[in-house]
């Protein structure tokens, strides 16, 4: 693994309790006038907003600007709104909210946090820190409810549906076909193809996957950098 991602804080949020509330979770980062937004925490780099503040930058269109500043210079841009969103001003169009975040998420790709106060956004980018440096410490399960051997079909359907394009229903179509889970993991695109319901398209997809050659995973065990 890489060393610790890196935990920057803009000289600016002195003002805030946030840098105070860090120190006592323990969590160790340094003070820089950043350039684009609050907060670098790995790979995020997170523009932080109070409620108040987010209304006002909506209205003056200084949410966006600030959007494709920090989407220019890092892979990961994010907004942390803080506080109660039912306390917007009475005179925002109710769709002004939920129509920035959308437009943030589409055409910026910003992930959107939010947290109840400073204690609360302190705690939110301590845990961010502590997933990317030490991960969660186990592997969560991706598929769940893994069948037991009865009927005996339930093990090889579930196999088999784990293919792309491939449902329970085209699960039972190929074993049926062809007989077994290993027999459809055997097969040739052509031979796939022969299957009732199963299209070019998905025979080349099945066919890609059974023969790609990983060289990275996802682990939630050990952190993600």
């Amino acid at each position: 693994m890489s060393s610790a991602p890196t935990f920057i804080v803009d000289s600016r949020e002195t003002n805030s309790r946030i840098p105070a509330h860090l120190r006592e979770l323990g969590v160790e980062f340094e003070m820089q006038e950043m350039a684009a937004g609050d907060y670098r925490v790995g790979a995020f780099l997170i523009e932080r907003k109070t409620i108040a503040d987010l209304a006002g930058s909506i209205l003056d269109g200084r949410l966006f600007e600030q959007a494709e500043l920090i989407a220019q210079v890092s892979e990961r841009p994010a907004l942390l709104v803080e506080g109660n969103l039912l306390d917007l001003p009475n005179d925002m169009h109710p769709d002004s909210l939920p129509g920035a975040i959308s437009s943030l998420t589409v055409f910026w790709g910003l992930s959107v946090f939010s947290s109840p106060n400073q204690a609360g956004t302190a705690r939110l980018l301590a845990r961010l820190h502590h997933h990317q440096v030490n991960g969660l410490g186990y592997e969560v399960a991706t598929r769940v409810l893994k069948p037991k051997d009865k009927p005996d079909g339930a093990q090889a359907q579930y196999l088999v549906s784990g293919l792309p394009g491939v449902g329970p229903e085209m699960a039972r179509k190929l074993l049926g076909h062809f007989g077994s889970a290993r027999a459809v993991f055997a097969a040739s695109i052509h031979e796939l193809a022969q299957c009732k319901g199963v299209g070019p398209k998905t025979a080349v997809a099945i066919a890609a996957a059974l023969d790609q050659a990983p060289t990275k995973f996802r682990s939630t065990k050990t952190g993600t950098l």
